[in-house]
């Protein structure tokens, strides 16, 4: 079970979320390799701990440190007891989808371990200076990343273009109720869009088309509903590896643009080219 930074405990806890160790530092960073053919991921890390005190613990064996995966999406939750230095775990296909969560847990392994670093404060008194079996001593941050194909799906992948009799000439609408992000419009438009999208020309289509269409689809994003349809598991794959939250206060049209490669910037080319 991940440790949230807003969890309190009644001893000193090292932690980025904490003082409890002065300066002292503890954390892990990772590095997430996958095998997009057979959906296995590999996971390495190292861990970083420079208060003396608590890394004796882990080298006579009073504390175990390890490093806990959840992935919320295929309820995989585990604790996988590591080194002190670099650490690599493998995970077959199926394990890891969507959103995966890593943090380093460091936890007493018997009772009555004491805390005896230099660092923690003096006004902590004796008793909070003892842990029991089990007792976290040391939280890293919670790391993210994105397991699986959607985050590497084109865009345009989740569009699906619709000629409607019922839709005014240039103008579209953007229907999100289906597994693909509707748009539709008129005829006319229809023909026009698809004959230009296997030229130069369809980079026009960014952003007159696809950037509004991606703006409304974060825009829904923001409340619950439409988790099930493939183009919200794609969209969300892609903001979680572009480091993007999408709340009240998202920016939409920078997340947008951000999320099509800058389409602005292809528009610019085309007409450079032009001029050539």
């Amino acid at each position: 079970m991940l440790i949230r930074p807003s969890t309190t405990f009644a001893h000193p806890i090292l932690s980025p979320h904490t003082e409890d160790y002065g300066d002292r530092t503890f954390d892990i960073t990772i590095d997430v390799g996958e095998a997009p053919d057979a959906g296995a991921v590999e996971l390495k890390g190292a861990c970083t701990l420079d208060d003396e005190a608590v890394r004796q613990l882990v080298t006579t064996q009073h504390a175990t440190l390890g490093v806990v995966v959840e992935c919320l999406e295929t309820y995989f939750q585990r604790f996988f007891p590591v080194g002190l230095e670099a650490f690599s775990l493998d995970f077959p296909y199926g394990e890891l989808r969507g959103r995966v969560a890593v943090q380093a847990v460091l936890a007493a392994s018997e009772d009555n371990v004491p805390l005896e670093s230099d660092s923690i404060p003096e006004d902590y008194p004796p008793h909070t200076r003892v842990v029991r079996r089990g007792d976290v001593i040391a939280v890293s941050t919670i790391h993210t990343f994105e397991a699986g194909l959607d985050k590497f799906l084109p865009m345009e992948s989740i569009f699906h273009l619709v000629s409607s009799e019922n839709v005014g000439e240039g103008i579209f609408l953007v229907e999100l109720d289906n597994e693909a992000i509707r748009i539709e419009v008129n005829p006319k438009l229809y023909t026009m869009i698809y004959g230009i999208r296997g030229t130069s020309m369809r980079d026009i289509l960014l952003p007159s088309l696809f950037l509004p269409a991606v703006m409304t689809a974060l825009d829904a994003m923001r409340n619950s509903g439409y988790e099930a349809h493939r183009w919200h598991r794609v969209i969300e794959a892609r903001c979680s590896n572009e480091g993007i939250v999408i709340d009240s206060g998202t920016d939409l049209a920078f997340a947008a643009q951000k999320l099509l490669d800058a389409p602005l910037g292809l528009l610019q080319g085309m007409f450079k080219e032009g001029e050539q």
